[in-house]
């Protein structure tokens, strides 16, 4: 299951406040990182929100969401030995 939470820049608000919703994604996706076994995806859709979806169960993502990965940062966790 892919699990989202929504970042929200204000509509026509400028570089500014996009650099800052990417950055409140990117600090979300990093944190739910450290204690997770599925890499964090920072995905930007065309109206500027930014929303961290988690690969959760290796189901894979839609193509179309593959082409709106911004950055990806990867799980703090391995099941690996």
């Amino acid at each position: 299951m892919t699990y989202i939470s929504t970042i929200t820049a204000a509509p026509n608000s400028g570089a500014q406040a996009d650099h800052a919703a990417y950055m409140a994604a990117y600090a979300k996706a990093s944190e739910r990182a450290r204690y997770s076994y599925f890499d964090q995806h920072i995905i930007r859709n065309d109206d500027g929100c930014y929303w961290v979806a988690d690969e959760g169960d290796y189901e894979p993502l839609m193509r179309d969401l593959i082409d709106r990965i911004v950055h990806t940062v990867d799980a703090g966790r391995s099941d690996e030995s």
